[in-house]
């Protein structure tokens, strides 16, 4: 009698994950390569298990903020124990506000790499040892600013502070076309969209990181200096190079941050 028996292979079993409500289970989960948890969470929501839309952006929510958490805590301790932020900075004038604000923004926000490098180089310039009083009244101030910018504006101000030094436009008594500007941004972040850079600049110029337009020049006519960064557009970016500089050091020294 002929063997009609074929080999079936069972489906994902995601019993399994019925178990994260466990104590201790959700961290253990959150260990797992990225690609296992993609795998699960997407093959979970595709074959319909019940109550699994309500959970899964929790869940995938969590793992974000566990890695942002993560990765700023590392930082924040080893920078502390390399004497560069005091022990004591909580007890700082505002040194405690900043470390709950940028703990509350990571919980509530989960900013992406770009708005959460910003934030940490303000905090640190804010609290770092060697600041004066001067220095952390500024740095305090491009705090509040740093929160209300969006990684659109703040790549665009990165690529102006990269491109500072290079002569971006033809220009005539120290200035040039608001067009060429653009269209060097737009060429040197890679999207192509002067239309973009419109819309972002706009929020850059609005808080003084950039220096206005020249008003009425017709067609629109911008600073050829500096990639029209203001003083105080300089300072907002040297404070994230200093820290980048900071965290390379930390790293070289005590290994990568997810070890």
């Amino acid at each position: 009698m002929a063997d009609n028996s074929t080999l079936l292979i069972p489906p994902r079993d995601y019993s399994d994950i019925c178990k994260l409500q466990e104590p201790g289970a959700l961290e253990q989960f959150f260990d797992e390569p990225l690609p296992f948890i993609v795998e699960t969470v997407t093959g979970a929501l595709a074959d319909g298990l019940k109550g699994w839309p309500l959970v899964a952006g929790r869940i995938v929510q969590g793992l974000l903020k566990g890695r942002l958490f993560q990765q700023t805590a590392w930082e924040l301790k080893r920078l502390r124990e390399a004497g560069r932020i005091p022990a004591d900075f909580a007890d700082k004038p505002n040194g405690f506000a900043t470390w709950v604000e940028l703990m509350r923004i990571i919980d509530e926000e989960s900013p992406d790499a770009v708005r959460l490098e910003a934030l940490k180089a303000m905090f640190f310039a804010f609290n770092k040892v060697d600041a004066d009083d001067g220095q952390r009244i500024a740095a305090y101030q491009l705090w509040h600013i740093a929160k209300a910018l969006t990684s659109g504006e703040l790549l665009l101000l990165k690529t102006a502070y990269d491109l500072s030094n290079r002569v971006l436009m033809n220009n005539s008594g120290g200035v040039g076309l608001y067009a060429d500007w653009a269209g060097a941004m737009a060429k040197a972040i890679g999207h192509g969209l002067p239309g973009l850079i419109d819309l972002h600049e706009r929020r850059l110029v609005e808080f003084g990181l950039l220096i206005p337009r020249v008003p009425g020049s017709e067609p629109a006519r911008v600073s050829a200096d500096q990639a029209r960064l203001s003083h105080l557009g300089i300072r907002f970016c040297e404070n994230i190079e200093k820290y980048q500089l900071e965290i390379e050091k930390l790293e070289s020294a005590g290994g990568p941050k997810d070890e």
